[in-house]
């Protein structure tokens, strides 16, 4: 990989604190860049601002959608603002080029009846006299993950990164660390608490808790779940409870959080702590459920409407 890379994606790394997944995107994107430049037997540092226009032109022109060209410019953009602080070069080629105008995405949402029905499902195979160890455990850890996201909100690799220790049962609060290496506490439902005992009482079962570091252990030593497996469970349970497993997935559910706890009253500040935003617009794009809530009151209960 090029050096001015490496020292690009160590400085997001240490100084900005930039998670794993951004770290690895950032990286994408770059080696990207690379290659096209060294096509044209140019060197990043050589990149002038037409030949960058005719690489974002490429990349328009194949067909990725607005909020990856989004992505890949912004990237792109910090990295030469990097190097230009770092006086690698003295003119930067991103100046002038405008990234590409976003409309704002509603998040895809699933029904409070779609949750119940996979939480639901998992309980019914756990009543499963004849299930094995390790059956009941796999169950039983989903329903402890699921009932602890739904309940939360929070992201599915702060969820696979809770420590033990981070665990108290006793007052039903969470300790999260979050993007930026923020941390944040989140209450837990009663639900949550109980089926993470049943939980941690059949993990017991197979192996020392005293060694183990995270929450949901991984195979490997120190290692905790990855999200791909977890998705991958999700997706089957949600199948075999008779829901589309194409409209579920981990971010889904943090999005079903934040929604139906509008919908059910919650105000804005409440569920933006809660889902660890630091600024509140982010927050704002679930809003669409409380205008929603807002029109049909209007409608179903004022005086003049009932008139017209």
């Amino acid at each position: 990989m090029n050096q001015h890379i490496e020292n690009f994606i160590e400085m997001m790394s240490v100084e900005r604190a930039a998670s794993t997944n951004t770290l690895i995107s950032y990286k994408h994107d770059l080696i990207n860049l690379l290659r096209y430049v060294t096509r044209k037997k140019l060197s990043l540092e050589k990149v002038e601002n037409t030949i960058m226009r005719e690489y974002l032109r490429e990349i328009s022109k194949s067909g990725v959608t607005s909020s990856s060209l989004a992505r890949q410019m912004s990237t792109i953009r910090q990295f030469y603002k990097f190097l230009f602080q770092e006086n690698i070069i003295t003119e930067n080629p991103m100046n002038g080029i405008d990234g590409p105008k976003l409309g704002r995405t509603l998040p895809k949402l699933v029904s409070e009846s779609s949750i119940i029905a996979i939480v639901e499902h998992v309980k019914n195979l756990l009543s499963d006299e004849g299930l094995t160890q390790k059956k009941k455990l796999r169950h039983q850890r989903f329903l402890s993950q699921i009932e602890i996201l739904y309940s939360t909100g929070m992201r599915v690799s702060e969820l696979l990164s809770i420590k033990l220790s981070d665990l108290n049962q006793n007052n039903y609060f969470l300790n999260v660390m979050g993007k930026g290496s923020k941390e944040r506490i989140v209450p837990l439902t009663e639900e949550a608490v109980n089926e993470t005992r049943h939980y941690l009482d059949l993990l017991a079962c197979c192996c020392d808790l005293e060694k183990e570091l995270y929450l949901y252990p991984g195979s490997g030593k120190n290692k905790c779940l990855s999200r791909q497996y977890f998705a991958s469970e999700l997706k089957a349970y949600s199948k075999k409870a008779g829901l589309d497993e194409k409209n579920i997935s981990p971010h889904v559910l943090r999005h079903a959080f934040a929604s139906h706890l509008l919908s059910n009253g919650a105000d804005l500040r409440s569920v933006q702590q809660m889902l660890g935003h630091s600024d509140i617009s982010t927050t704002q794009i679930y809003t669409h459920i409380l205008n929603e809530k807002l029109k049909t009151a209007v409608k179903e209960n004022h005086p003049l409407s009932k008139k017209m």
